[in-house]
């Protein structure tokens, strides 16, 4: 797998209107991170791209994925 960047509107201060790039190793990972910002006012999630700078999530997916709770995983006891 191929690292991805996630995509950031910057929403205040001096960098008000700019894209910030965060880069990761997974779609996955990405998306984990986005989850955390989601909903806070200093960055609007934009999209996920690939290296070349292709979009693989737009906007409108990206934010549906990272508004639903991350799925916590099954406790299995032994």
């Amino acid at each position: 797998m191929q690292p991805v960047r996630l995509v950031l509107l910057v929403l205040e201060g001096p960098r008000e209107g700019e894209n910030d790039f965060l880069e990761f190793p997974s779609i996955e990972d990405a998306v984990s991170y986005g989850r955390e910002l989601y909903g806070g006012g200093r960055f609007q999630l934009d999209a996920i791209e690939d290296s070349s700078g292709k979009a693989v999530i737009s906007f409108d997916y990206l934010n549906d994925l990272c508004r639903t709770a991350h799925p916590t995983p099954e406790r299995r006891y032994g």
